[in-house]
């Protein structure tokens, strides 16, 4: 599942966080939506105050010259060349179907059509009837997979759920945790690690983990889900404070410069200079801010999505180890961006701002 996590980044717009939509590439290789890259190119050209020749990457700022730099600013956007690869491999990410796992091991490619809920493990129809044949799988609990998919709220169902393999010894199956060093054991593990621990148990000796401990984690993750959402609301707020500072000190600056002489018009230049390169590192700030935050809501939701998963269709294994490795994860996550988001930046781009403009009030008139 790593690999659909990493697509999905790949086809992430860097300026409006959203999936890629008419895609357009610029020559260091960075590709944007054609509106969003539109947008920050008027947007850049309106800061400096006159026709542009070039303008940055809003990525790694190498400078980008317009093939056509006589047309007008708003059409160098959609002169920029369409990243063709990237729309292929959008299209194939989305026709992805599930794959037969008895097929897949023998290096066949086969579509499934059936989930069973015991062994979590997905077959075409040929592998299910040998399935239903052996004994020790003819009463396992198997659905369509159509019918999964169909009742799905939360997008398409992750069928490979929780792996249950031991992160030491690949080839067991975890069955234990031990209170101890707060790990998950297999077999293996604990005859060799944690046999003198004192506080182990398996996980058919834990308590039942029934629907109401698992409701009370999803509420726990959608509480977090809505707070990050609150805070992303207020981080634009305070964007858009910052934005509005700016355009209020740049209109003043320009009424303050307009009673001095031929003098103040060289400071007022460099004030303006300086006032753009502090807005450009303030914006930088704030996008890192959103996009951590962004960051967090996409893994809490894609917890919640596990967590329902988990609960329809794991075995008590896999809820046990969902639980277990998801609750100290969502803390870390948190903790580490809330890090991330509690610096006054509004603040220190207003004191920033007031020592320019006392530079040029003290100014000598010529």
């Amino acid at each position: 599942m790593a690999t659909a996590v990493n697509e999905c980044n790949s086809f992430t717009c860097p300026i409006c966080l959203e999936k890629l939509k008419s895609p357009k590439s610029l020559p260091c290789l960075h590709t944007f939506c054609e509106l969003c890259i539109g947008e920050f190119i008027l947007t850049t050209e309106r800061r400096t105050g006159h026709k542009l020749s070039s303008y940055p990457c809003p990525v790694c700022r190498s400078v980008v010259t317009p093939n056509n730099p006589e047309d007008e600013t708003l059409q160098w956007a959609s002169s920029l060349p369409q990243n063709v690869t990237l729309s292929a491999q959008m299209d194939q990410s989305e026709s992805t179907k599930q794959e037969c796992h008895l097929c897949k091991r023998q290096n066949i490619q086969t579509l499934a059509t059936h989930w069973c809920r015991d062994c979590s493990e997905a077959f075409c129809d040929g592998c299910l009837r040998l399935h239903n044949l052996m004994k020790i799988s003819t009463g396992h609990n198997v659905v369509k997979i159509k019918e999964i998919r169909e009742c799905a709220s939360g997008g398409e169902p992750n069928f490979n759920l929780i792996s249950d393999k031991c992160s030491v010894h690949y080839s067991k199956i975890l069955e234990a945790f031990c209170f101890d060093h707060q790990e998950l054991c297999c077999l293996l593990c604990l005859t060799v690690r944690h046999r003198k621990c004192e506080k182990v148990q398996a996980f058919e000796e834990m308590p039942n983990l029934d629907t109401d401990r698992f409701n009370s984690f999803e509420s726990e993750l959608n509480k977090v889900k809505a707070k990050v959402e609150q805070l992303i609301e207020e981080k634009k707020n305070e964007y858009e404070t910052l934005d509005s500072s700016f355009k209020s000190v740049e209109l003043a600056a320009i009424t303050t410069a307009a009673s001095i002489k031929d003098r103040v018009d060289i400071l007022l230049s460099s004030f303006l200079k300086e006032l753009n390169i502090s807005l450009d590192e303030q914006t930088a700030v704030f996008e890192g801010k959103l996009k951590t935050a962004d960051n967090l809501l996409s893994c809490v939701i894609s917890m919640i999505n596990t967590t329902k998963s988990v609960q329809d269709y794991g075995s008590i294994n896999k809820k046990c180890i969902h639980l277990i490795r998801t609750k100290p994860e969502l803390k870390s996550k948190i903790v580490e961006t809330s890090k991330l988001l509690n610096e006054e930046s509004v603040e220190e781009a207003r004191v920033i701002i007031d020592n320019t403009i006392h530079q040029v009030e003290k100014a000598d008139v010529v």
